[in-house]
């Protein structure tokens, strides 16, 4: 097997993560603010505990847990399934509202 960077090794995670999230800001939002997270993580592990980077870098990716979970984890706190039920709801509403709206414009107008 082929032996992965640290760099690798952390856009890996990066990418497993933000593959769950589906809004493009919010994703970039999120992958900076875990790039950052772990880069801090590495630099305690490195100086004050003594790791070398690719140690550092591995035990940081790890203390984060599973990488599919977090982001699924991070997509329903951004979007939890009741939200997006009420949301598509409201939506149908509204479009159904306007369709009577221009339904009785149109039957006035005759």
């Amino acid at each position: 097997m082929r032996r992965v960077s640290p760099n690798e090794r952390i856009s890996l995670f990066l990418d497993r993560v933000c593959a769950h999230l589906l809004w493009p800001p919010y994703r970039a939002r999120v992958r900076r603010e875990l790039t950052d997270h772990l880069l801090t993580r590495m630099e305690y592990l490195q100086n004050d505990r003594g790791f070398n980077e690719a140690e550092a870098v591995e035990l940081a990716v790890r203390m984060l847990g599973d990488p599919d979970a977090l982001g699924r984890s991070l997509r329903h706190a951004r979007f939890p399934p009741r939200y997006l039920c009420c949301l598509i709801a409201t939506g149908l509403v509204w479009a159904a509202i306007a369709a009577c709206v221009v339904y009785l414009l149109l039957q006035l107008q005759i």
